[in-house]
């Protein structure tokens, strides 16, 4: 079942296991997605925002676009957690009426328990969390235990050579936009993907190398399979972290075009597959898409 492999790509992109087998040996060609008009091109490609230290993944001409880039647009235009961060967890991350105790059964409780217990977080701790945030931080013991580096992210990599380059760093939303966005699913939808966050904890640790050979090699076949199962699956999760956010970076986009210049837009790569991708979207909406 591809939903807790995808409840991990939420919290950190698509992520690489734990395995040493080396990674792409030959010249990293991840996808690149191209759209323009008359006096703009606006080059597309999907991020990682985790990623293992070691594994090469900048393709040539990846480098080369930074260089001539106008601007960037990612997810987030700044890294930086908002002043107000432990207010939006309060306001929108606890539920210390309804805790995970009173909404999971004891299975799924003693499951939670044997990961906290792993990494020494106490089970009071963890009960009052909304289910939404406690699976986002259950993923993100499972990255640290793996060896995943939170500052690693092929985003932030993308940010800082901006940055170098002295190029302007746009974002398409905000940290209360995706606190917003994830705290307003439906209380059932969260506690399905938290579930299946307990159930393969394990298994997603290993499972994830070959989605990452295969990106690197510019082969989205596997990805897209799943994007098909979990739009299956369990759609109002879909609708409300790829569908609806699809439509708001494809308007971004079409707002870019209406500009001029070279960009450079980089947000997950889970947003540029299936028929609810960015360049579906973008084709629907009668613009021409050229996959590199």
């Amino acid at each position: 079942m591809a939903l807790g492999r995808w409840t991990r790509r939420i919290a950190a992109g698509l992520l690489l296991g734990t395995t040493a087998t080396p990674l792409a040996a030959q010249t990293p060609e991840p996808p690149i997605w191209v759209v323009e008009d008359e006096n703009s091109t606006i080059y597309m490609i999907g991020t990682v925002h985790m990623m293992r230290d070691g594994v090469d993944w900048e393709s040539p001409q990846l480098a080369e676009i930074l260089e001539k880039a106008d601007s960037v647009w990612l997810e987030l235009d700044s890294f930086e957690p908002p002043a107000d961060l432990s207010g939006l967890i309060m306001t929108s991350g606890m539920s210390p009426d309804r805790p995970l105790s009173s909404l999971l059964n004891e299975e799924e409780m003693a499951g939670l328990q044997i990961i906290l217990d792993e990494h020494g977080v106490p089970l009071e701790s963890f009960d009052g969390l909304r289910p939404w945030y406690a699976y986002l931080q259950i993923s993100a013991l499972m990255l640290v235990e793996a060896g995943f580096d939170p500052a690693g992210g092929i985003d932030m990599h993308i940010k800082a050579r901006a940055d170098e380059l002295g190029t302007p760093v746009e974002g398409f939303e905000t940290f209360e936009d995706q606190f917003e966005t994830l705290s307003g699913m439906d209380e059932a939808v969260q506690l399905d993907v938290l579930r299946q966050t307990i159930i393969e904890y394990e298994d997603a640790k290993t499972e994830l190398v070959g989605e990452l050979e295969s990106w690197i090699d510019g082969d989205l076949s596997t990805l897209e399979r799943e994007t098909a199962e979990i739009a299956e699956e369990l759609e109002g999760f879909y609708d409300v972290l790829f569908v609806e956010r699809n439509h708001g970076f494809v308007d971004g986009i079409e707002d870019i075009l209406a500009g001029e210049g070279t960009t450079l837009v980089a947000v997950g790569l889970g947003h540029y597959v299936g028929p609810d991708s960015i360049p579906e979207i973008l084709e629907e909406r009668g613009y021409t898409v050229e996959r590199r």
